[in-house]
C-alpha cells in the first residue's frame, strides 16, 4: 500500500472511532463497530398483519387517506397477478440478495395478466406516498440530462392516479436526471444534486417520522457527457420505538416490500450491497440521500487494505457523514 494510501486509512478509522464515540452514543472500542447486514427481515405485503402495521405507519407520520389507499390498491393489483408462493407470508428472513422468485417468470405472469401496461416502479411508488411531504415551485427549471423517466411516463399516461395527487410536473422536477461534473468524488455531486433540486425549486417538508431515501446513480453514456439519475428510492418510516422500516417498490414487475432495520447503517449495508456492484469504473459510487443531504447513519468501510484505493482525491473530508462502500466490494488491486 502506497505510504498516502496508509496515512488516509489511519486517518479515517480514527475519525470512525471518534464518530462511532460522540455521533452515535456508543462505546468500545473498534471491535464494537457494527458488522455488514447480511440479512434481511422484509414483507411483500401481502398479509392483514403486516398491511396493518404499514397502514397505522403511514398515517401517524401524516400521509392523507387518500394516497394510502391508491397505494394498496396498487399493490392488491401486483400481488394478485402473480403466484402467492413467490411473496412472504408476513415478515421473513433471508439472505441480502434472495428472491423467491425467478424475475423473469414474474414479469412474464404479470404481463399474461396486465398486458403491454408495466405497472409501477420505485419512483412512481415513492411519489404516490411522499408527495405531500414534497414541494415544487410553480416556476421550476429542470437542467436535465437524459431521460431516464419515458418508461414511468408511459405507465402514467396509463394510470395518471399512481401518483396519488401530485402532478408530473413535481414527477419530473424529483426525478429528472442532473448534469454533472465527470468526478468520482462523492462531496461534488451530493452538492449537486442540491444545487439543482434548489434550482428546481424542489423543497422537503421536514417530518422525522418520514423521510425520502434516494439512491443516486453516475452515468457517462457518452465521453462528453457525465450525468446523476435516481436508480432507486423508497420511504423511510420511523415507528414510536425507534424501528426503520422501509418501504419500497423493486422493480416495475418485481413486488412491493416493506423491510425493517435498526438503524440507517444497515439500511446503508441494504441498499449498498444490492446497487455498488461495480468496481474499476470511471463513475463515481453510488450514494444515498435522505431528503436534501447525504443519509445520516452511512459510514466508509473500515477495511482499509481492501479500501484504501477508495479514499478520495481530497482525502478522508471527501468521505460525507455515515457514507460507507459497499462492504463486499473489492478493490480492482486485490485479488
Amino acid at each position: 500500500m502506497k505510504l498516502n494510501q496508509q496515512i488516509a486509512a489511519l486517518v479515517l478509522c480514527t475519525l470512525l472511532g471518534v464518530s462511532v464515540f460522540a455521533g452515535c452514543g456508543r462505546s468500545g472500542d473498534f471491535s464494537e463497530l457494527q458488522p455488514a447486514v447480511n440479512k434481511i427481515e422484509y414483507t411483500n405485503l401481502n398479509d392483514s398483519g403486516s398491511r396493518k402495521l404499514l397502514k397505522e405507519l403511514l398515517s401517524d407520520t401524516g400521509v392523507p387517506d387518500g394516497r394510502i389507499q391508491s397505494f394498496f390498491r396498487r399493490v392488491n393489483r401486483f400481488n394478485d397477478s402473480v403466484k402467492q408462493e413467490w411473496l412472504t407470508d408476513g415478515f421473513e428472513e433471508a439472505e441480502l440478495l434472495y428472491t423467491k422468485y425467478d424475475p423473469y417468470a414474474m414479469q412474464d405472469e404479470w404481463t399474461a395478466k396486465n398486458g403491454t401496461f408495466p405497472g409501477y416502479n420505485c419512483r412512481i411508488t415513492a411519489m404516490n406516498l411522499f408527495g405531500d411531504f414534497l414541494s415544487v415551485s410553480a416556476d421550476s427549471q429542470i437542467n436535465a440530462g437524459e431521460d431516464v423517466l419515458f418508461v414511468d411516463e408511459e405507465a402514467l399516461k396509463t394510470d395518471p392516479d399512481a401518483l396519488g395527487g401530485s402532478s408530473l410536473a413535481d414527477f419530473r422536477a424529483l426525478y429528472s436526471s442532473m448534469k454533472a461534473e465527470d468526478t468520482t468524488e462523492i462531496k461534488r455531486h451530493v452538492q449537486t444534486v442540491q444545487e439543482e433540486w434548489t434550482s428546481r425549486g424542489v423543497t422537503f417538508r421536514e417530518n422525522e417520522r418520514i423521510r425520502l431515501i434516494t439512491v443516486f446513480f453516475h452515468d457517462k453514456p457518452t465521453e462528453e457527457e457525465s450525468l446523476l439519475f435516481v436508480g432507486h428510492v423508497g420511504v423511510l418510516l420511523t415507528a414510536e420505538d425507534g424501528t426503520l422500516h422501509f418501504v419500497e417498490k423493486v422493480a416495475f414487475q418485481e413486488p412491493y416490500r416493506m423491510l425493517r432495520f435498526a438503524d440507517r447503517t444497515a439500511l446503508s449495508d441494504y441498499l449498498m450491497g444490492k446497487y455498488d456492484t461495480s468496481w474499476g469504473q470511471d463513475t463515481a459510487s453510488p450514494f444515498i440521500m435522505e431528503n436534501d443531504k447525504l443519509m445520516d447513519g452511512w459510514r466508509p468501510n473500515t477495511d482499509g487494505g481492501a479500501y484504501a484505493d477508495l479514499v478520495p482525491s481530497g482525502g478522508v473530508d471527501e468521505f460525507m457523514d455515515g457514507w460507507r462502500p459497499n462492504p463486499d466490494r473489492k478493490s480492482s488491486a486485490i485479488g
